[in-house]
């Protein structure tokens, strides 16, 4: 009786070690603010191929679709290879107070990293940079590595407001990549005849 108690236990210690990732897992998340900065961290994994993953976060146009809060997104023009002028509008709430934010961004691209930097001339930010990195997992995921660091040109009460942007900022961030994922998901199913 010990030894097939003994030859399940690594029958199930093997199907576990082989299972799939499992849909959108958090690693880390850490939103912070100091010296006028709102910073956030984002570590997840997402159940869907890296190239799809890829594809879904360079339609730039297609933002809206991702999350409720992108008004607007579109590429304004692409003055080199691999590099977008990109303007997006977001609608920022704080409590009742809500109003839209554009911001113009020269977005680098290369195979698996996005970076965007905004221009501050024609946003409504004092600064900001955006990194997303992308790399392979095990079974076919896709981890996400996404940091942030923006200074807005507008005011944020201290008290509670602060707080406030830093909630949205986590909550609005993985809700995107949550919605990333099923994008990604959805068209990396083959088609049915």
């Amino acid at each position: 009786m010990n030894r097939l108690a003994e030859g399940l236990g690594l029958v199930a210690a093997l199907l576990l070690w082989a299972a799939p990732a499992s849909a959108f897992t958090i690693e880390h998340s850490e939103a912070r603010y100091a010296d006028k900065h709102f910073k956030y961290e984002l570590t997840v994994t997402l159940d869907a191929p890296i190239d799809r993953v890829n594809e879904v976060l360079r339609d730039y146009d297609d933002y809206p679709s991702l999350n409720e809060r992108i008004l607007s997104s579109k590429v304004l023009s692409r003055p080199e290879r691999d590099v977008a002028l990109l303007e997006t509008t977001v609608k920022v709430c704080l409590g009742p107070f809500c109003r839209n934010v554009t911001r113009v961004e020269r977005v680098l691209e290369s195979r698996y990293v996005l970076l965007a930097i905004a221009d501050p001339n024609r946003s409504d930010v004092k600064s900001g940079e955006t990194r997303s990195e992308l790399s392979p997992t095990l079974h076919g995921a896709t981890r996400v590595k996404y940091v942030t660091d923006v200074v807005p040109d507008f005011w944020v009460p201290a008290l509670g407001g602060r707080h406030m942007m830093l909630k949205l900022l986590e909550s609005e961030t993985s809700d995107l990549f949550m919605n990333v994922e099923k994008r990604a998901q959805q068209a990396a199913k083959p088609a049915t005849p």
